[in-house]
């Protein structure tokens, strides 16, 4: 059995959970109460989890936590003030960590732009 055949097996219906339109709506909807790092994180995700050069068990981690990020009914509700996206940012975090060292300058910059052409440069901080 091939590599990218079970790939594809262990990824079949993922996007009952994950998919690029939920990402973008949850983005918009509740990106900003991520807080920019994780907000950055979460996009530097995204734009990785597109690279043909990402390994495989990479990938899963990143459909994991951005499933989880999009999910409607979590650990803890999107809604709540101050608390609700908690998890969320925790979980996009140790993902980013966990792939760092595979996520190139170029994925950073990418995700810069992605948040800047999307979302709006009022999302950036200014330094």
């Amino acid at each position: 059995m091939s590599e990218n055949f079970k790939f594809d097996k262990m990824i079949e219906g993922q996007d009952k959970h994950y998919s690029d339109k939920k990402f973008l709506s949850k983005m918009k909807g509740f990106g900003g109460g991520l807080g920019y790092k994780a907000m950055q994180a979460a996009s530097t995700l995204f734009v990785a989890l597109k690279s043909p050069d990402m390994s495989k068990a990479n990938k899963l981690i990143m459909l994991g936590a951005l499933g989880y990020f999009i999910l409607p009914l979590d650990v803890v509700a999107d809604f709540l003030p101050l608390v609700g996206l908690t998890d969320d940012a925790f979980i996009i975090v140790a993902a980013l960590a966990k792939v760092y060292t595979s996520i190139t300058d170029e994925m950073k910059i990418e995700a810069d732009e992605w948040i800047e052409k999307t979302l709006g440069s009022k999302t950036i901080p200014k330094e």
